[in-house]
């Protein structure tokens, strides 16, 4: 009774968590005025979850305000190239859509597989923002190796997302206060792990190297 009680309570604190980051995230990013809020708001949120998964204690508002402030400029310069290009490629599909020539579906095929692929390792980028220091253009790269060579963690991330909307599409209700919470959650954990493998494998080579 005692483990399944801990369970119980430990659920409950992620609940709550989930709900009041979501809050958070939803008021500095207005606080932003959307364009300019929806990346620090994320990032200082993932933070937050990193923290948690680690089992290290922090206040939530103190260090969301503190990672918001501090990566307000950085990240919102990924934040609006990813809006610039998620844009062209909406642009370009819509318009290669209404032709019918083999080289124009050839290239509206091309742009979804290019939006798919940036999309998937795009799931990296938050969780490496808040797990390594490293520049915004390293971040972009290692986002795209951990892409090429985890697929198996990519696809469980993606499943995780997908399981995600599929609660979210059966229960709406839920989507203002866990929407983007839960999302973190399941994208932080997932990645969390892809990282702890990395650097598990990481030193245990260093330490067969030093025998």
């Amino acid at each position: 009774m005692s483990g399944f009680m801990s369970t119980f309570f430990r659920f409950g604190e992620y609940f709550v968590l989930l709900l009041y980051l979501n809050l958070l995230w939803i008021c500095f990013t207005l606080l932003g005025g959307i364009i300019f809020g929806w990346a620090p708001s994320t990032v200082a949120m993932f933070a937050v979850i990193r923290k948690s998964i680690r089992g290290e204690d922090a206040p939530v508002f103190t260090m969301f305000w503190s990672v918001y402030r501090q990566e307000f400029i950085r990240v919102n310069g990924l934040g609006l190239l990813f809006m610039v290009i998620a844009l062209i490629g909406y642009v370009n599909i819509q318009f290669f859509q209404v032709e019918t020539k083999w080289l124009s579906v050839s290239v509206r095929y091309m742009m979804i597989g290019i939006m798919l692929l940036s999309g998937a390792a795009f799931l990296y980028l938050f969780p490496l923002l808040v797990h390594y220091e490293a520049s915004l253009g390293q971040h972009v790269k290692n986002a795209f190796l951990l892409l090429l060579s985890r697929p198996f963690g990519t696809l469980f991330t993606m499943i995780g997302c997908l399981v995600v909307t599929m609660i979210l599409g059966f229960f709406p209700i839920l989507i203002p206060f866990l929407g983007v919470s839960l999302y973190a959650l399941v994208i932080m954990a997932t990645t969390y792990f892809t990282f702890s493998r990395i650097e598990q494998k990481q030193r245990t080579e260093q330490e067969q190297q030093a025998s």
